[in-house]
């Protein structure tokens, strides 16, 4: 047996529509390096349980402080446990087989579209890891569909900054569909080495730049688009730097925010950007969001 990785089980009462952007507030300062939806333990208790995983001990009981400090009252419960870590992130995508959505193929290694099914598509290969993002989760599916719109309607340049790029599938979808250059940000190294060997694996090395930074350091320049699907609680806490980020007559596409989340995350980056269009599924949502042009492009 391999090591263990230090995680949390967090059964939050499933009547509370708030309390998961709230646990993903606090998540945002406390290090998790995976998060996963795990099946009500026991069955029928009303309890939606997520399990978060952590690179060391001492980050995981931060996280047991800070959530039953903050959200113990609101009957939420904190369980430690130790998974062993023999890969559980790829075998527990193992099964994960190629979708489409729009013109964009996303396949593992293992299921490698034949040449009929992606006529009129790029296809992205994407290795199964902690780092978020296989497009088998409806948030990814909803910012692929955004970003795709969203080239189709800019104006060249249209260079794409991917803020929290996980497993690199925006920044490599912008890339196949003609975006350049293509910056990719992640602030955990584990999400970046699984980035970084996708790239290699589609052969966009050379094309998309990886570099190690979260949204409140970040010093880049402004884009044609921003892909950030991030979670309702980031967007809505790092709004400002995030939306400066975004050139005039520029878009922005905000993923990983949830039904509930969504007038928030509207308001909050509404007061830089206008919305001009939303994608939900399962309960999800993501949002287009674009900035005014600046004086001189907007005269006569």
């Amino acid at each position: 047996m391999g090591d263990a990785r230090p995680a949390l089980d967090v059964a939050l009462p499933a009547r509370s529509f708030a309390l998961p952007a709230r646990l993903d507030y606090l998540l945002d300062d406390l290090r998790p390096v995976a998060i996963e939806p795990r099946d009500e333990t026991p069955p029928r208790t009303g309890l939606v349980v997520r399990r978060v995983h952590f690179e060391a001990h001492g980050d995981r009981d931060a996280a047991v402080r800070a959530i039953t400090r903050s959200l113990g009252p609101d009957g939420v419960i904190v369980r430690e446990v130790d998974v062993p870590d023999e890969d559980w992130a790829a075998r527990s995508q193992a099964g994960l087989r190629a979708i489409r959505v729009g013109r964009v193929v996303v396949a593992p290694p293992w299921d490698l579209p034949r040449n009929e099914e992606t006529v009129g598509a790029v296809v992205a290969v994407i290795e199964p890891s902690t780092g978020f993002g296989t497009g088998h989760h409806a948030s990814t599916r909803l910012c692929l569909r955004a970003l795709q719109a969203c080239l189709d309607a800019a104006a060249p340049p249209r260079d794409v900054l991917d803020l929290g790029t996980g497993s690199g599938v925006l920044a490599i979808a912008a890339h196949k569909l003609g975006a350049a250059p293509v910056l990719a940000i992640d602030r955990d190294a584990d999400a970046l080495a699984n980035a970084g060997d996708n790239l290699a694996r589609n052969a966009a090395g050379h094309s998309v730049s990886l570099r190690r930074d979260d949204v409140v350091r970040l010093a880049a320049p402004a884009a044609a688009i921003v892909t950030a699907n991030l979670s309702g609680a980031v967007l809505i806490r790092h709004a400002v730097r995030i939306t400066r980020h975004v050139r005039p007559s520029g878009w922005l596409v905000a993923g990983g925010v949830t039904a509930a989340e969504e007038e928030q995350v509207r308001v909050a980056l509404g007061a830089a950007l206008t919305p001009v269009a939303r994608e939900t599924e399962d309960g999800w949502v993501a949002l287009t969001l674009r900035r005014a042009p600046a004086p001189q492009e907007s005269a006569p």
